[in-house]
C-alpha cells in the first residue's frame, strides 16, 4: 500500500534525467492539460524522495489499481477549520466507495507544515471522457461545496496526461 508520494516539476530533459538515474522507481511523467508547458514527475515508489524540490504527501487512503493508469485528476482543497473535518470525512468516503470509472485513487495530505491543512484527491482514469462521466456521479457531487473558491475555501484542480 502506498504511504508516501512525491512529485516535482521541471523541463522534460531534467525530469528524464531523474527517470534515467533511478530506474527502480515507479515514476509517471505527466503533462498538465491546462498549462501545457508544465511537466510533472510523480513518484509512486513509496520510497524517500529523490527530488531536489519535491512536493511531498502522506497518503491517508488509497483504493484500486496501484499502477495509476491513464490521466491523473489532481484536486487540492484547503478549507477553514470549521469545514476541515467535514472535508476529511467526505474524502474518506469517496476513497472507500470504489467506482468502475476510476483506475486508482489516493487521498493525500501535503507534508509541508505551512500547507499541512491542504488535502488532495488524486484520481486516475482512462481518459477525459471517463473523467467527465465521473464528475457527473453522486460520489463526485459530494465535493461540490468544497470546489467553490471563496475566502474560506481554496480549491485547485488539474488534469495531467501521461507522457510515458
Amino acid at each position: 500500500m502506498l504511504s508516501k508520494l512525491s512529485l516535482t516539476f521541471g523541463s522534460r530533459q531534467i525530469l528524464q534525467d531523474i527517470i534515467d538515474k533511478y530506474p527502480d522507481r515507479k515514476f509517471k511523467l505527466m503533462q498538465a492539460s491546462e498549462h501545457s508547458h508544465n511537466l510533472a514527475l510523480f513518484d509512486f515508489s513509496n520510497k524517500p524522495t529523490v527530488f531536489k524540490s519535491p512536493v511531498e504527501y502522506t497518503v491517508l487512503g488509497e483504493q484500486l489499481d496501484s499502477e495509476y493508469r491513464g490521466i491523473l485528476y489532481y484536486q487540492s482543497f484547503q478549507v477553514d477549520n470549521d469545514h476541515q473535518k467535514i472535508l476529511f470525512n467526505t474524502l474518506n468516503k469517496i476513497i472507500d466507495n470504489s467506482n468502475p470509472l476510476v483506475n486508482g485513487q489516493a487521498f493525500l495530505q501535503v507534508d509541508n507544515k505551512e500547507e499541512s491543512t491542504t488535502l488532495v484527491l488524486l484520481t486516475a482514469l482512462n481518459d477525459l471522457d471517463e473523467l467527465m462521466a465521473w464528475k457527473k456521479t453522486d460520489v463526485f457531487k459530494q465535493l461540490d461545496s468544497f470546489t467553490t473558491r471563496d475566502p474560506n475555501n481554496t480549491y485547485y484542480d488539474e488534469v495531467y496526461r501521461p507522457l510515458m
